[in-house]
């Protein structure tokens, strides 16, 4: 079934998604800025909040160390966890136990398809190329399987999938303004009139000899 085009909304109806639009945008902004604030703006902000522990083996010992000293303290030593300010500790701080990552996957694997899916829905009554929407369709979900793996590749996997989180985060912003912005002009900008050539019934004269 070939979806209703969007450009045919009446008024009321454009109003409405285009407010849709605007507040999707603005939310896709924050969550943006949230990855950004949480570990984008601190040295290997993700490692720092989703790698594994460093442990006593792991750790090489200052020479003179007491074989008592704190996991904490050997952390500080090696440079794994650098003097912040306090608001910079609290913002880098560990989501790396099972439980943790799970708390925080949980809501996002339920939440980031459906509001993709909208805005593909919206997406699939424009007039863009079916090679627009395509690659927005995988670009969005292929950003959130990204996205959501990182933090467990990084917890358990290895370290150096780090960027994969910077990765799927872009894909996903880039894939929700490209499809804002594309329904949203799509809605007000007018279908340019398609041009018809009548074509007149040729008269076929017939000579009689």
């Amino acid at each position: 079934m070939t979806p209703y085009p969007l450009s045919k909304s009446d008024t009321s109806t454009k109003v409405l998604i285009t407010l849709f639009m605007l507040t999707m945008l603005a939310a896709f902004s924050v969550a943006e800025l949230n990855v950004y604030d949480k570990m984008g703006r601190l040295k290997g902000g993700v490692v720092r909040r989703y790698g594994p522990d460093a442990t006593a083996a792991d750790t090489p010992r200052p020479v003179g160390t007491d074989s008592a000293t704190s996991d904490t303290e050997l952390a500080g030593a090696s440079g794994e966890v650098e003097n912040l300010p306090f608001e910079d500790e609290a913002s880098a701080a560990r989501v790396n136990s099972f439980t943790a990552l799970l708390d925080a996957t949980h809501p996002h694997v339920f939440e980031l398809p459906v509001v993709m899916l909208v805005l593909a829905h919206f997406l699939m009554r424009t007039r863009a190329a079916r090679w627009v929407k395509l690659s927005n369709y995988v670009g969005s979900f292929g950003g959130i399987i990204v996205f959501l793996s990182a933090p467990w590749l990084v917890r358990y996997a290895s370290v150096k999938t780090a960027p994969l989180l910077y990765v799927g985060a872009a894909s996903i912003g880039l894939s929700a303004l490209t499809m804002i912005a594309i329904c949203i002009t799509d809605l007000w900008v007018p279908q340019p009139a398609r041009v018809t050539v009548a074509t007149q019934p040729q008269t076929i004269v017939v000579e009689q000899v």
